[in-house]
């Protein structure tokens, strides 16, 4: 249970998938909200289709793994080439970020908390993320 928390964890759960990456210092902990739409129509139930990530900055890929509701990997993930992502905007916020990915077909909003208690790693990261390459060219 909650296997995410650690980073060598994914690291491991990286390498046995053949993700695309380049260092421990740029993976994050993400989370989609919930739509208004599911929200307007199944209200407080609507939260249950939030959902929670790993990201992962490589070289050429963003990747997404997807979390079960626990913390642990599901055998699910997203990987969108840099090439396809035509604008990256974050949003500073006082308890969580925010990261907008646009690619030609989706608008991907990912909230990352700044600090997470069992992830010490998460407040380091988040500047580190922020110094990638790809997201330095569109986050000034």
């Amino acid at each position: 249970m909650n296997q995410s928390t650690k980073i060598e964890n994914i690291i491991d759960y990286v390498k046995a998938h053949n993700i695309d990456f380049t260092h421990s210092k740029y993976v994050l902990y993400g989370r989609t909200d919930a739509s208004n739409t599911s929200l307007f129509l199944f209200g407080g139930l609507g939260a249950l289709s939030m959902k929670q990530y790993i990201m992962i900055l490589g070289e050429n890929y963003l990747t997404l793994i997807l979390l079960s509701m626990s913390g642990d990997f599901k055998e699910s993930f997203t990987t969108i080439s840099y090439d396809d992502i035509f604008d990256i905007s974050f949003k500073e916020g006082i308890l969580t970020n925010l990261f907008i990915f646009r690619t030609d077909h989706e608008k991907i909003k990912i909230r990352c908390n700044k600090k997470i208690m069992g992830m010490p790693w998460q407040s380091t990261n988040m500047q580190s993320c922020l110094a990638h390459p790809v997201i330095a060219k569109y986050v000034q």
